[in-house]
């Protein structure tokens, strides 16, 4: 009768355990889901504005202020913008 109870009891732990697993997972899902969406609407807007540009294989470039941040996915390289010219020289190049 004891055995019988502790293994009811740890079936009945073990379900509580994964239906809070799963409730929890469900909400970070959603929180995800609802985080990519805002950045798309943010990037869109920041697209129409002229301040945020995307090129090929995730390298974005943001103005702002007097800077210019070119962005990928493991770097990040800041301009001031007064040394645009010169890249763009160097680029014509």
């Amino acid at each position: 009768m004891y055995r019988e109870f502790i293994i009811f009891g740890s079936i009945v732990i073990i379900a509580l355990f994964m239906s809070i697993h799963n409730s929890n997972q469900e909400t970070i899902n959603q929180s995800n889901a609802k985080s990519e969406e805002h950045k798309n609407i943010r990037d869109n807007l920041l697209m129409k504005e002229g301040s945020l540009l995307k090129i090929g294989n995730g390298v974005t470039f943001t103005k702002n202020a007097d800077l210019i941040f070119v962005k990928q996915s493991n770097s990040t390289i800041i301009i001031n913008q007064e040394d645009t010219e010169e890249i763009v020289s160097f680029l014509e190049d």
